[in-house]
């Protein structure tokens, strides 16, 4: 038996151990708050009516950890959506574009250029439209998916074990000793793709961009650092303890004599909570204000705010309006002043029309443009879109014919040699149209006849009798018949008038 003064030393060393196990079971837990910026205030609410179905039926931080990630790839994929509709639209006006060259039928192609326009026009709209959109989803992307490698960090953390330790106790001070661990070893974490799930299958976020959601469920850092478990040290005694007081841990140790093993540990598992649910909203009057509206500098470490914050501007981001190929149909198209005008500069029977901006003016060419593209959505699309995009053309490549379709060449670099190859092979099929042109005989021609005697001839300005001849003057003869005179130091030249008025008309 130990002395008094031994079994009052042993008692400090006792609750000393004690002491050292309960901080040891401390540590992990404020390790993990440390590491995850996430040191909020708790949430108040108990998780109910969140605007999400699958939302509603988390129970465990596991769970949590789950949805946040489905959340994540929810923003992802609105936000690479929107991106998409606008390189939709871009694509379409380069298919539209490159119709527009290889058609012959000059109405056709006419109507295929306004729509090339058009389309490119909405596409930059849209571009603009989405680039904040894009940003608020992408950031709402980010926080979710950090929360939910936070989230399964910390119960990889929690699962974390220790060796057996052979020589477990070691003098402090003359009057104390200290317990220790053996070395840590990973455990296995208890979220596993099993505790994932809600019910028999992982969550995934139904309502997150729709406009319906009305909180986000919040697990707070005081129920995550209840994922570790406590930390027991069971101390082997040399007799057996005289009191049978299980209740007070100081009656326990004192009631002990003797130390004859290296201590033990073992875990005991923390009473948790299922998670909050945390109104996105400053209030339920439908005005959708959102109850983080900023984020300061100094907030940033704050995940709860953090997420609200980026939720909020997310779910609106998600609601943006911009166009889309989907929009462009043979209404719109007529309803469209810039298609209008396109459509009146090409087509001979609106020619006429001065100003597309009066309505009383244009309702005919309205009504013939919404004809002209299919005047039915379903017919625009499998007319001006589908055929369009399949349709196969032919034309002078590198070094011999390529052939290729719309939809697969317009988007390529070989598109402008298509282009360039089409607008020649228009060119020489309009000049090939062209009637032939007649030599036309000047007045000044008919009067200056040979055979014109010397003094009648030169009663014409335009005629000389030279060589026992009446001819025109040179001067006069280069004007009219288009023939080149001597033009010594003289840079003059001649334009052809037919030339001239095809590339007009081309143009």
């Amino acid at each position: 038996m130990l002395c008094k003064s031994n079994q009052r030393s042993r008692r400090q060393t006792q609750i000393a151990a004690t002491t050292e196990a309960t901080l040891s079971r401390l540590f992990v837990p404020a390790a993990l708050v440390g590491l995850s910026l996430a040191v909020i205030r708790p949430a108040t609410a108990a998780a109910d009516d969140t605007g999400d179905a699958v939302q509603d039926k988390i129970n465990t931080a596991c769970q949590e950890a789950a949805f946040a990630e489905a959340v994540a790839q929810t923003y992802e994929r609105i936000a690479n959506r929107q991106q998409q509709e606008v390189q939709d639209l871009r694509k379409q006006a380069a298919n539209w574009e490159l119709a527009a060259a290889a058609e012959t039928n000059h109405e056709t192609a006419a109507l295929l250029s306004a729509l090339a326009a058009h389309a490119q026009a909405k596409a930059e709209e849209a571009a603009a439209a989405i680039k904040t959109s894009t940003t608020d989803l992408a950031a709402a992307h980010r926080a979710y998916l950090a929360r939910a490698n936070f989230l399964y960090g910390a119960h990889e953390q929690a699962a974390v074990t220790w060796n057996a330790e052979s020589n477990g106790y070691k003098k402090a001070t003359s009057s104390t000793f200290k317990a220790r661990t053996g070395a840590p070893k990973p455990g296995t974490s208890k979220c596993d793709e099993n505790s994932r799930k809600i019910g028999s299958s992982i969550p995934t976020a139904t309502s997150f961009g729709t406009g319906q959601l009305k909180k986000i469920t919040y697990t707070s850092p005081e129920e995550i650092a209840k994922l570790t478990p406590r930390t027991v040290l069971t101390i082997t005694t040399g007799i057996t303890c005289a009191t049978d007081d299980l209740s007070s841990w100081t009656n326990s140790v004192t009631g002990c004599s003797g130390i004859t093993a290296t201590p033990t540990y073992t875990h005991e598992a923390e009473a948790q909570t299922k998670p909050s649910a945390i109104a996105l909203y400053a209030n339920a009057d439908g005005n959708k204000k959102c109850a983080q509206d900023s984020l300061d500098p100094e907030e940033s470490g704050d995940t709860k705010k953090k997420l609200l914050y980026v939720t909020c501007k997310a779910e609106k981001a998600a609601q943006a309006k911009y166009p889309k190929l989907g929009d462009i149909t043979p209404d719109s198209l007529s309803e469209d002043n810039a298609v209008i005008t396109a459509v009146r500069n090409s087509h001979a029977e609106f020619m006429q029309i001065p100003d597309t901006t009066k309505d009383s003016d244009i309702k005919d060419l309205k009504e013939y443009i919404k004809k002209a593209y299919g005047k039915e959505a379903d017919k625009f699309k499998t007319e001006f879109i589908d055929n369009v995009n399949k349709k196969s053309i032919s034309y002078r490549g590198h070094k011999a014919t390529e052939k290729a379709k719309i939809g697969d060449l317009a988007l390529k670099s070989e598109a402008a040699a298509a282009i360039a190859y089409f607008q020649r092979q228009k060119f020489l099929a309009a000049a090939a149209a062209l009637p032939a042109a007649k030599p036309e005989k000047s007045e000044a021609t008919k009067k200056c006849k040979p055979d014109t005697e010397e003094n009648e001839c030169k009663k014409d300005s335009d005629c000389e009798h030279k060589d026992g001849k009446c001819k025109l003057k040179e001067g006069v003869k280069s004007e009219n018949d288009g023939k080149p005179t001597n033009t010594t130091a003289n840079n003059s030249f001649v334009i052809s008038k037919t030339p001239l008025w095809l590339a007009v008309l081309l143009f």
